[in-house]
């Protein structure tokens, strides 16, 4: 097999697909379930060269399959949420290879056009220091501009008629056998989970990665319903592996999981205590992310912005702290 592809459980295969930058376009899993009734779990970005990519490990597995006299009918892609990482490829994975698209409802709402995509990331709330009708513009340019670059260089595609629409929380069948799609929403109010009871086998998209911790930020991100999720995973009866979005299997997932809810409790703590620290003068959002991540480049400030601004709602939301002219001052 390709370094891209690997088959990491029988008949379970995931093809990881490469962008040029690390950085803009991620290593991203898709995972393709074999048999006589399978699925592909992710669609991965829609650009030319990750869709050649898939139909190369695509024809690798279903050779495979042949090889070993197994079946390998699929005619059916979910996707974990709407990201465009995972929803980008949706549309012309479906045309090229006959998949039936299932989504949620929720998804459904997000990917239908371009101008949903865009309302679902809306955000106003956003305490920059600088502010003014000028800067409004410059911004909303910029936005434009980013947004058309985006659009093309991941290849998104929207869906405005999937095939199967389904509840957040509702039961599917792969081969014959019963899995659990449940809503594990935090990361992003849409993101749904993938779980077989009789295997231990979880799909968790972007919510558990191994060695990384995942994005949240607003306007899609809720600090408490992510480590909730988390919990909720945790206390799954028989949960053996994860298989994520990004990264490696989590073969250790109580472990992992435990792990991250510690990380995300002792970052909150911080920004809490960043803004106790400044006391009467109160402090603006970017000294807060300095004052979690002292001497880190700007561009891993840049990252860390969207969930510091997620805690710092949180306390204002608690009443622990207030926000007063794009400063923020402690409550007690």
């Amino acid at each position: 097999m390709s370094s891209d592809l690997k088959e990491i459980r029988p008949g379970i295969f995931v093809i990881e697909e490469r962008g040029l930058s690390r950085v803009y376009k991620p290593p991203v899993n898709i995972y393709v379930i074999t048999g006589a009734d399978g699925i592909v779990f992710d669609a991965g970005y829609g650009n030319s060269a990750a869709l050649k990519q898939f139909g190369r490990a695509y024809k690798k597995i279903t050779e495979l399959c042949a090889e070993r006299g197994n079946p390998c009918s699929i005619s059916r892609i979910i996707i974990s949420h709407a990201h465009p990482d995972h929803f980008a490829g949706l549309k012309r994975l479906s045309s090229i290879h006959n998949f039936r698209i299932i989504i949620t409802e929720r998804m459904a709402e997000i990917v239908k056009s371009g101008q949903a995509y865009r309302e679902s990331f809306a955000y106003e709330n956003d305490p920059r220091e600088r502010s003014g009708a000028l800067f409004s513009v410059i911004k909303r340019f910029f936005r434009i501009i980013n947004y058309k670059l985006y659009i093309r260089a991941w290849g998104i595609r929207f869906v405005s008629n999937p095939d199967i629409v389904i509840k957040d929380n509702c039961t599917i069948h792969i081969n014959g056998v019963e899995w659990r799609v449940f809503h594990s929403p935090g990361h992003s109010d849409d993101h749904i989970t993938l779980y077989n009871p009789s295997t231990g086998i979880l799909f968790g998209g972007d919510n558990i990665l191994r060695s990384k911790f995942t994005w949240l930020g607003p306007p899609r991100s809720d600090i408490d319903l992510y480590l909730d999720s988390l919990r909720t995973i945790m206390r799954l009866p028989g949960l053996s592996v994860i298989l994520p979005a990004h990264g490696s299997v989590i073969t250790s997932p109580v472990e992992r999981i435990t792990a991250i809810i510690s990380y995300w409790e002792n970052r909150m703590k911080q920004v809490g205590e960043s803004v106790r620290a400044a006391g009467n003068t109160g402090i603006p959002l970017s000294d807060v992310i300095s004052a979690v991540y002292p001497g880190s480049g700007r561009l891993k400030r840049e990252f860390a912005r969207g969930w510091v601004l997620l805690v710092l709602e949180r306390l204002v939301r608690n009443g622990e702290i207030y926000r007063e002219n794009c400063r923020y001052y402690s409550a007690r």
